[in-house]
């Protein structure tokens, strides 16, 4: 039985905090990443993309999540540790769009402007 869009969310949140590759099975090959800094098409680059943003999460508190059809669409409240030493927390609202048991397209929209000012 194929897995509803939650599970493979799910599945896909422990992989990542698993420190293994597991998540990369339930993620589509030619998936599409859309956020306010960063724009990647395909799982090697949305791998890349996660290498060097796993190690900037200090924390994060899921403050809503939903199945609506072939979504799942959360809001998080994510600790990030910048390259300044400073610490940033972002509300970020995430929109996971899952076919066929996998990942297919992920949209996160939060006002990047400090984020932005504390990369440069």
């Amino acid at each position: 039985m194929e897995k509803s869009p939650m599970e493979v969310f799910q599945a896909f949140g422990q992989g990542l905090m698993s420190g293994t590759d597991s998540w990369k099975d339930i993620v589509a090959k030619n998936v599409t990443f859309t956020g306010p800094v960063d724009q990647v098409k395909g799982l090697e680059d949305f791998a890349k993309l996660n290498e060097n943003f796993m190690p900037m999460i200090r924390g994060n508190e899921m403050k809503q999540v939903l199945e609506a059809g072939n979504f799942v669409i959360t809001q998080v409240l994510m600790d990030l540790a910048m390259p300044s030493g400073k610490t940033i927390q972002l509300d970020i609202n995430e929109w996971y769009e899952i076919k066929d048991g996998k990942i297919q397209n992920i949209k996160i929209y939060y006002d990047a402007e400090e984020f932005r000012k504390e990369m440069n």
